[in-house]
């Protein structure tokens, strides 16, 4: 024997109790949204009647947050053209169904009442005309076991509507064949504009190594070598103040690169903190507002780079004298907006802007650029964080 604890008798069925309390709560929303779908039903029905889509879309919406409601499950993705007008009927007939049981167990549990009443006082039943002292113990009591049986099938008919809504919303959610060719043609896109802003990205990174760093490092090795022959004289000590200088220049070239490359700050210190670094660095003011909650590292990483490209094309390419970048996280989803007040007139085709949106669709995001000639220029980026 090891002598190593693995746990005790009373620790180890702990989590049992957790699972069965989490599967009655489950269990009791299920109900309680289905209850609650009954007050849709009137709304439902309107929404069929009109027929836009729009009316529909935001009954369906309602529909996927009572249902996250009862089981925790992200329903973000709405059926569409038949199959929404499905969703709704469907819900109807379900809501309507609720209705029915909700009814008989409020018409039971008022004969019930009234029984135990008359029993207790020797009253009249006027729900099926019992005449006074009809209605004793032993009649509530032959009542009691039916009476029971009815009401479990009851409440077992409604957590049977609410499972059936979840799988209702599972059917008609789930995307038809033309819809899946879509997506795998928009991912087959997607995948080729990922690759091009990849080989575009390694393209500028060679270029500022080849332009940048590199004839700082040919300069530095001729300034180290006219210092070498000039010796101890004063010309030496002039050419090794300039090599020190130019020292320092490629130690801000390089920091500039692997900035623009990926900032380390962003992977230690999260989304908003890089924010901050690229505001401190900008050469003209940008104001900040950021939503500090952390979200994924992925999606910080690509609404970076958004950021950080917007920025970039303000300060080089529309004379902006103020950017601000705003943050927010909505529904599970991060938008990032940037606004600069320059002369517009930004191309979405362009290298760095069609980059940030093959990098954002890639996440399944969208991107959005208003740039009038003229100014002022707004892109945001929309991008989900599950």
């Amino acid at each position: 024997m090891s002598g190593e604890i693995v746990g005790t008798p009373s620790e180890s069925p702990r989590p049992l109790p957790t699972r069965r309390g989490a599967a009655v709560r489950t269990l009791t929303r299920g109900v309680l949204s289905a209850v609650a779908g009954i007050g849709y039903v009137p709304v439902l029905v309107l929404a069929l009647l009109m027929a836009p889509v729009r009316p529909a879309q935001t009954v369906a919406r309602w529909i996927a947050r009572r249902l996250t409601w009862a089981d925790g499950v992200s329903r973000r993705d709405l059926p569409e053209g038949g199959r929404l007008f499905g969703l709704l009927a469907t819900s109807t007939v379900l809501g309507m169904l609720s209705a029915s049981v909700v009814t008989l167990i409020i018409l039971g549990a008022s004969v019930s009442v009234q029984m135990i009443v008359a029993a207790a006082t020797s009253g009249p039943v006027t729900l099926f005309s019992a005449d006074p002292g009809r209605v004793t113990w032993s009649t509530v009591a032959a009542f009691t076991a039916p009476g029971a049986v009815l009401l479990f099938l009851a409440i077992s008919g409604i957590a049977g509507i609410a499972w059936l809504e979840r799988q209702m919303w599972t059917a008609f959610a789930r995307p038809g064949a033309g819809e899946l060719a879509q997506e795998v043609t928009r991912l087959h896109t997607t995948l080729d504009d990922v690759v091009a802003a990849v080989d575009a990205e390694r393209r500028r990174i060679e270029r500022d190594i080849h332009d940048g760093v590199q004839q700082r490092v040919v300069a530095l090795s001729l300034l180290l070598a006219r210092t070498e022959r000039a010796g101890e004289s004063a010309e030496g000590a002039v050419l090794l103040g300039r090599a020190r200088i130019e020292a320092q220049h490629l130690l801000d070239e390089l920091r500039d690169v692997a900035w623009r490359t990926y900032p380390a700050m962003l992977a230690r210190d999260g989304l908003t903190v890089a924010l901050e670094a690229l505001r401190d660095r900008t050469p003209v003011a940008v104001r900040l507002r950021a939503d500090a909650r952390p979200v994924d590292r992925v999606v910080e990483t690509t609404a970076y780079f958004v950021a950080s490209e917007a920025v970039t094309n303000a300060v080089k390419h529309a004379n902006a004298a103020e950017i601000e970048i705003r943050t927010r996280l909505e529904h599970g989803t991060l938008v990032l907006t940037v606004e600069d007040d320059g002369v517009g007139g930004a191309d979405p085709t362009g290298a760095g802007l069609s980059g940030i949106a093959s990098r954002v669709a890639a996440q399944d995001g969208r991107l959005h650029i208003e740039s009038p000639h003229g100014g002022p220029t707004r892109i945001e980026a929309v991008i989900p964080c599950g």
